[in-house]
């Protein structure tokens, strides 16, 4: 069955990421299913969890999986899930913005879904064909106008009509982001076969979703040209930038020379 949703205007994310990847999962840590293959399970998964049933995992092999993955009591049931409804329009978002980066790029690139780190998921890990690596969390819901605190450090929203509202958990997917770091430690084959690879700069962006946007309001010097596009650069620890999904393509080409 379905929860009741929460408020869909709701920015919030919601914390299924690390338990919820069953169908990504292959039981080896360094493998992935990658581009449209992993697409077509995500995909899969939602319409059984839909239907209120198990994520194309046998009853059988339920047990072992399970101990390898923290599960969300309102998830499992004796009969088989119960899912909430962000958690479908989560996943489904996601794969919109991975078939839009390999319709994009003509299928030339490589992208990761819900790449596990220590103590994250990261939503895609993008490698295009010049090295280039993009790490990104997709993020926010309709309609609302993003603003980033370089003082307090920290994200606000705004929706018409209302009076702006911090943002703990977008403020939080930075941090997440830069659990890479883990990844590069174990030097996980993700992260590149060589040395160079490994150390290479990871450009981290949160992408908004369709109908969300960056605020205006924002200040100039929070602003950049990067790619092609014109997006938000956080300054923290690191740099993070934001996107609008319009954007996305256009921020992750190179300029022509």
């Amino acid at each position: 069955m379905i929860d009741n949703p929460k408020d869909p205007n709701d920015i919030r994310e919601y914390e299924y990421d690390q338990s919820m990847i069953f169908s990504l999962f292959t039981g080896d840590k360094y493998k992935y299913f990658q581009g449209r293959e992993a697409i077509k399970r995500l995909k899969e998964e939602c319409n059984v969890l839909a239907k209120g049933t198990f994520i194309g995992v046998a009853i059988s092999s339920c047990s072992a999986l399970l101990s390898l993955v923290t599960v969300p009591a309102t998830f499992v049931g004796l009969a088989g899930a119960t899912v909430t409804l962000e958690y479908l329009i989560r996943v489904r978002r996601l794969c919109s913005v991975a078939e839009m980066l390999l319709d994009g790029f003509n299928d030339e690139i490589v992208v990761t879904l819900r790449v596990k780190t220590n103590s994250s998921v990261i939503d895609i890990l993008a490698r295009m064909p010049d090295k280039r690596i993009f790490a990104l969390m997709v993020r926010s819901n309709q309609d609302i106008a993003v603003k980033w605190n370089q003082e307090r450090q920290q994200f606000y929203i705004t929706k018409k009509g209302r009076n702006p509202k911090k943002c703990d958990s977008l403020t939080k997917t930075i941090d997440e982001l830069n659990t890479l770091v883990d990844l590069r430690n174990e030097r996980h084959p993700l992260m590149g076969n060589s040395y160079a690879e490994r150390n290479a700069p990871i450009i981290k962006a949160i992408v908004l979703a369709k109908d969300a946007k960056i605020a205006s309001s924002n200040s100039p010097d929070q602003w950049t040209d990067f790619g092609l596009a014109r997006v938000l650069k956080i300054r923290t620890t690191s740099v993070t930038y934001v996107v609008e999904y319009d954007d996305l393509i256009k921020f992750m080409s190179l300029p022509k020379k």
